[in-house]
């Protein structure tokens, strides 16, 4: 399979990208294209890989990328994960696909996961570009999802003082992604590990970025993909985002939608294994039946 480190920019700063063909594309032709938006400080390495080369078997010419601010992209200070940033970021994506020969420009879909799931939905949901797209496991509301137990008030209080510092004298300080997600003691060992591998990811974010994140609502943006088509996959074993998120995005999205809940699967494992084997297959059936990637109905 053909793969490409490649460079577009947004906001004026670089992004990088690996963009791949499927082995049977013919010089000439024009593909659909799926973009995929990783999860939380994750960079494009790690886990992605796998999921775009299922897809480019399909037939779909994928891109992987780096938000601004991590990995190989540009961007300063480092670090800083501001979700509607990174919505920007996919969709300079999508504009950067368009510029390419190779794609079907009426074809281009989104594919998020975890935190990414959010990014990818409101993506979809202001570039009527996108036309079709597919969140597995994230939260649908941040605030939701980070407040639990009775810590969630004075933590954000420091937040709060950690953004006014950085408005202030420029200076920052950091929070461990691992230890964020210790309700699920698998993940964060994981992400430890992870950490270890591939040394070139950093697995920290800025304390104020919390402030953002919180403040992030991707639910509120899910009726505005009609009529493209919207699914969101999760798993009833995940000890990170609760099965509700996802009827959350289901109730406020309009036709055509789809919520698929695999059963036995936890966070961990959408990314590697049977786990993600189930979870492709819908994605794929639900990308094909919407853009299908060699010309007909999947």
């Amino acid at each position: 399979m053909s793969e490409q480190q490649v460079t577009f920019y947004s906001e004026g700063i670089p992004v990088s990208g690996i963009l791949g063909l499927p082995d049977d594309y013919k010089e000439g032709e024009q593909r659909p294209a799926v973009i995929f938006c990783h999860g939380f400080s994750i960079i494009k390495e790690i886990w992605f890989p796998v999921y775009a080369q299922r897809f480019r078997e399909a037939g779909y010419i994928t891109l992987t990328f780096d938000y601004r601010y991590f990995g190989k992209s540009g961007g300063e200070p480092r670090q800083r994960l501001i979700p509607m940033a990174q919505v920007t970021d996919a969709r300079n994506a999508v504009t950067y696909l368009t510029s390419l020969p190779q794609v079907d420009s009426q074809n281009i879909g989104l594919y998020g996961t975890s935190f990414g799931c959010g990014i990818a939905t409101v993506a979809a949901a202001l570039d009527t570009r996108v036309k079709c797209v597919v969140g597995t496991a994230g939260p649908a509301d941040c605030e939701r999802q980070f407040r639990h137990g009775d810590g969630f008030d004075k933590f954000m209080d420091k937040v709060r003082k950690k953004r006014q510092r950085f408005v202030t004298t420029g200076e920052l300080d950091y929070i461990s992604v691992p230890r964020m997600m210790s309700r699920d003691p698998e993940m964060e060992a994981d992400l430890n590990q992870l950490a270890e591998e591939h040394p070139e990811w950093r697995p920290e974010i800025t304390f104020e970025s919390m402030l953002d994140i919180v403040e992030f609502k991707p639910e509120n943006y899910a009726h505005l993909i009609s009529p493209r088509a919207a699914m969101w996959i999760y798993v009833d074993a995940d000890l990170l985002v609760p099965v509700n998120e996802g009827k959350s995005y289901f109730a406020k999205a309009r036709e055509p939608r789809k919520l698929v809940v695999l059963e036995g699967i936890k966070h961990k494992d959408v990314y590697a294994g049977p786990g993600l084997e189930r979870l492709l297959e819908h994605a794929l059936q639900w990308f094909n039946t919407h853009m299908p990637s060699r010309g007909q109905e999947g």
